[in-house]
């Protein structure tokens, strides 16, 4: 909310002082695509650059994966499942409540930012499509969610902690990387759709809505991932501390 705000505060001034058009005549067009800056100039094309392109899809994607890790591989790395696993409760019962209180806990934070947003920029005059803003606000909680599940489903396998992150975070690393670098070259370009940022993030939500969002393959990935984690530590014994 503090980073949402503080870009949001200097709107005004950016626009008032010229500078936004100057800085994206210096970047190549494919560069500028790449980095989210495309009509930094205006409203919308200034707080995808800012917020929306990498910053706020990399904090919330980090936040999933922390939060899904910490409450499954590691609470099992420190021993503090084994007391409540031993209750008549099911492994597959507390680990979905788990992966619940995760999403609950994104969806809360994703709107409280969509609302900094959408209030601060009508404040400060930004000429905003309160549609775009809640397409880049479910795109965000989407990936979120997704990397939440790859983690549920590396922790269902019985990974540690530590392989838990490593990996989830190499793959929303990687994902980015395949977003924002592939399509700059022709023959590679497709490979680009395949990665759960394009998905998210790949139809300009913030300028065209809802419209060609991969929200399907964003809830279906992540449906896939969780039931897979749930599957996986049904059907096997947790580790000792």
């Amino acid at each position: 909310m503090a980073l949402a705000a503080s870009v949001v505060a200097v709107w005004p001034a950016m626009r008032d002082s010229g500078s936004l058009d100057g800085m994206v005549s210096a970047l190549s067009p494919q560069l500028s695509a790449a980095l989210g800056l495309q009509e930094l100039a205006s409203p919308a094309g200034f707080l995808n650059g800012n917020l929306y392109a990498l910053l706020l899809p990399l904090l919330f994607g980090v936040l999933g994966i922390m939060l899904a890790n910490a409450l499954t591989a590691g609470d099992e790395d420190a021993g503090r499942l084994e007391l409540l696993l031993a209750l008549p409760v099911s492994r597959v019962s507390v680990y979905a409540a788990r992966f619940a209180a995760v999403a609950v806990m994104i969806l809360v934070i994703a709107l409280l930012v969509g609302a900094t947003v959408s209030l601060g920029g009508s404040a400060l005059g930004m000429e905003l499509d309160r549609a775009g803003i809640a397409a880049a606000t479910v795109g965000m909680l989407l990936l979120a969610l997704f990397h939440a599940a790859l983690a549920l489903a590396l922790a269902g396998l019985g990974l540690p902690s530590g392989t838990v992150f490593a990996v989830s975070f190499a793959v929303l690393l990687l994902g980015y990387l395949a977003y924002a670098l592939l399509p700059l070259v022709a023959s590679t370009a497709d490979l680009g759709t395949v990665s759960p940022w394009h998905w998210a993030l790949g139809g300009q939500p913030l300028v065209n809505g809802f419209k060609d969002m991969g929200i399907a393959q964003l809830a279906g990935g992540t449906v896939v991932l969780a039931a897979a984690g749930l599957t996986a530590i049904g059907r096997r014994t947790i580790r000792n501390a």
